[in-house]
Order: C-alpha cells, then structure tokens, then sequence
C-alpha cells in the first residue's frame, strides 16, 4: 500500500503563519477607529508613499497624460469620487454617481471621478463599463485623495466654490445618499 506523502513540517508553519499575518491584518483594516462612517467590510484602505502636498500644490492626470492642479475645481462646488478597478464597492456606486450626475445642473455642481493608484486601461475600461460620462482623470500616487483627507475606496468629497472640504464620506454611497449629500452639504438638488 502507497504512503500518502506529508508537506514537510517547514511548509505548514510558513503557510500557519502567513495565514494568522493575514487575519491579523484584516482585524486591524476592519478595526478602523477614524472619524468617518465606514463599512470596513466594503473599502480599500489606502497608504500615500510619498509626503502630502497641499492643495494648491497637488496635481492629477487626465488619461491622456496631462497634469491637471487640483485648484482647477475651484470656482464651481465639486463632487470627487476616488474610485479603483480593483474596488469592488467603487464599481457598485459609479452607476449610481452617473445617474446624479445626469440629473444635476453642471453650473451648480461638477463631478470628477479619480481613479487611485490604478492601471489606466483598467480604469478606463472601468469608466466605459459603467457608462459614467462625468469627468475622469487618475490620482496616479494617490496624493489628491491624501490632500483631501481619504483614507480608503471609495470616498466621495465635496468641495464648495472655494476649494473647501464641505463633507467627506468613506464607504459606498447610494444615488439616493448622495443626492441626500449634496442637498445637505451643498445646498444643491436635481
């Protein structure tokens, strides 16, 4: 009768340990202690590699390459959805977002939706497949959402015609909750 072979010892305390070093780091993800309302269960958590520039400092890129500053949203209040690819909660609300966007008067409120740290033909390919039409460009190092106080995806802010962080929410939103937002924080509604 064939022995069945056993994975040697060393192999099973490598994979025990990388297996407790990841519940470890789900517990700490999932135990967020910040300001914002999360659903911890439903974000990507985000970390800047680099120092935070400031606002009148930071930049973002359209998907054709070009450097855009952040202080171009100054003059009309702002909606700036971060979204990723890989980020299944962004994916759920970018319709929702389209569905406010086309309802909202473009003098009274923009929408730019970024797409963070992501691949540019997944992000693209992400904007076609939900059919947003809002503005879209990439915060490539993830310094604008770092600027603007986020910390995981998705999170929406909304700025007023002065470049301010009116509100912030972490976590996925409904068409109904945001237009709950914008009427709340912006004074603006469909």
């Amino acid at each position: 009768m064939a022995e069945t072979p056993r994975l040697p010892w060393r192999i099973l305390v490598v994979s025990t340990t990388l297996a407790l070093l990841a519940a470890g780091a789900v517990m700490v993800i999932l135990s967020d202690d910040g300001d914002d309302t999360v659903d911890s269960s439903s974000v990507v958590t985000l970390t800047p590699d680099e120092e935070v520039p400031t606002f009148d400092e930071a930049t973002y890129t359209t998907f054709e390459g070009e450097e855009v500053p952040l202080t171009s949203v100054r003059g009309t209040p702002t909606v700036v959805n971060f979204f990723s690819s890989t980020c299944t909660p962004c994916i759920t609300e970018m319709p929702a977002f389209e569905e406010v966007y086309g309802e909202m008067n473009s003098e009274e409120v923009a929408f730019l939706g970024l797409a963070v740290a992501d691949r540019t033909d997944d992000a693209l390919a992400l904007v076609d497949q939900t059919g947003v039409t809002y503005p879209t460009a990439e915060d490539k190092d993830a310094s604008v959402i770092s600027v603007l106080g986020g910390t995981v995806l998705p999170t929406t802010v909304l700025l007023d015609a002065d470049g301010n962080i009116v509100s912030r929410h972490a976590g996925e939103l409904t068409a109904d909750e945001l237009r709950t937002l914008l009427a709340e924080d912006l004074g603006v509604a469909p």
